[in-house]
């Protein structure tokens, strides 16, 4: 358990070869996605590196890169989806923010 080193991915984004490391839960987040929007990684990668430069047209971001904008889309995207109900069933909201996470000292199935 814990955080896992960073795993890199060549991705073809617009004819050119990219790579774009992120912690292996963001490639997972992604792929969960992906299946549910019925895109691939590489059209969803594309399309949020096209919003961020649209974005950075406006209003200039120095120092974002491809990578931080993808954690940050992903952690939005399911951030939308949470529902109270959804984090009643998941054992949120008593105290111990970190069932079910990758920092979760104890199995949920030891849980008493």
């Amino acid at each position: 358990m814990g955080v896992s080193p960073l795993a890199s991915r060549t991705l073809k984004l617009s004819g050119r070869d990219v790579s774009i490391r992120l912690e292996p839960s963001y490639w997972e987040g992604l792929n969960e996605i992906c299946q549910r929007e019925d895109l691939t990684v590489e059209e969803l990668c594309g399309d949020v590196r096209d919003r961020m430069e649209q974005q950075g047209r406006r209003a200039p971001q120095a120092g974002v890169s491809l990578a931080n904008a993808l954690r940050v889309f992903v952690v939005g995207y399911f951030r939308q989806a949470a529902t109270e109900r959804g984090h009643a069933r998941a054992g949120h909201g008593q105290g111990r923010p970190f069932i079910a996470t990758p920092f979760d000292t104890v199995p949920a199935a030891r849980e008493s």
